[in-house]
């Protein structure tokens, strides 16, 4: 049954809706203006708070995997019978309980370079232990000791981008940057030496570092072994210099389709400047030549009323 906030908001909407389409050409332009015209006021700060916040619901900017479409799209993997699950950021875990539970006959192969951080998703994941790997490294674009720079006072702004720490911090209103050291690996590496050919699935949120680990998987890329790639774009790719249009050139070059993740799906879609809003949270590329998955996948893209 409905809450009474679904129905009022369903009312809101239908008022609004209703009321838009009897404005003439321009009007809804005129009466925006309207209502703000008195800006500093507290209705007009209240008004424009309140819309900002419905455009952020509407973009899907939510970090939960449960909510933001993360969770929703693993299920409909289950018809392809994915086996291998790549976790490269996996934190705390969340991705990858959720990956297990709804494809319980892939391996999830989680990486989390921080050793404090690690030692807490070997904690959480222990009761699907069985079918998880844990790699207490990070992937790049290179093997070796990389410097590492988080917070003690949270475990999800960890980077091996000072910059992007930084942004993370004071976006989150945490302390002081510190800065550490981990291990990493190429993802080609690793496959190598975990003897895997393919993957089905591969999740990548590494706070800035995200072009380092597909570059670490040149060749896996180029011989068509990954078949997904989850990847993280926000306001702090404004940190990076790496930009949405980046990413679409990246995987366009390689054959890939690349759409933004909604719980109904994932809105595939050329690139447009007007998608370069920093809203995030996720997107997905896709192998053109797995026009299966794209269609199970696909959700209608967002269009703004004109």
């Amino acid at each position: 049954m409905p809450s009474i906030i679904q129905l009022t908001a369903h009312a809101v909407g239908t008022v609004l809706k209703s009321l838009v389409a009897r404005l003439p050409p321009g009007g809804r332009s005129w009466l925006a203006r309207t209502l703000m015209e008195d800006r500093f006021s507290e209705p007009s700060k209240a008004m424009a708070a309140f819309c900002e916040q419905a455009i952020h619901a509407w973009k899907n900017r939510q970090y939960v995997v449960e909510h933001n479409g993360e969770a929703a799209l693993l299920p409909r993997l289950r018809p392809f019978n994915p086996s291998v699950l790549i976790d490269v950021g996996a934190n705390l875990g969340d991705w990858t309980l959720a990956a297990r539970k709804a494809l319980p006959d892939a391996t999830v192969h989680a990486f989390e370079i921080a050793e404090t951080t690690a030692a807490e998703l070997v904690r959480v994941i222990a009761p699907v232990a069985d079918r998880v790997v844990v790699n207490v490294q990070g992937l790049g674009d290179r093997e070796g000791e990389i410097a590492l720079f988080l917070t003690p006072q949270n475990n999800t702004a960890a980077s091996t981008v000072r910059d992007a720490a930084a942004f993370s911090m004071t976006d989150q209103n945490l302390g002081p940057v510190v800065e550490s050291s981990g291990q990493i690996t190429t993802g080609d590496l690793y496959m190598q030496r975990a003897g895997l050919t393919h993957i089905d699935m591969l999740k990548v949120d590494v706070e800035g570092a995200e072009f380092a680990v597909l570059r670490g998987f040149h060749d896996a890329f180029a011989r068509g072994a990954i078949d997904l790639v989850q990847f993280e774009y926000g306001a702090l790719n404004l940190t990076t210099r790496e930009f949405l249009a980046d990413y679409y050139a990246f995987f366009d070059a390689l054959g890939y389709e690349v759409g933004k993740l909604y719980p109904e799906g994932v809105a595939f879609k050329p690139y447009e400047i007007v998608d370069e809003d920093f809203i995030g949270p996720n997107y997905i590329a896709c192998r053109r030549a797995r026009p299966d998955l794209i269609a199970a996948l696909r959700c209608p893209p967002l269009r703004m009323p004109k």
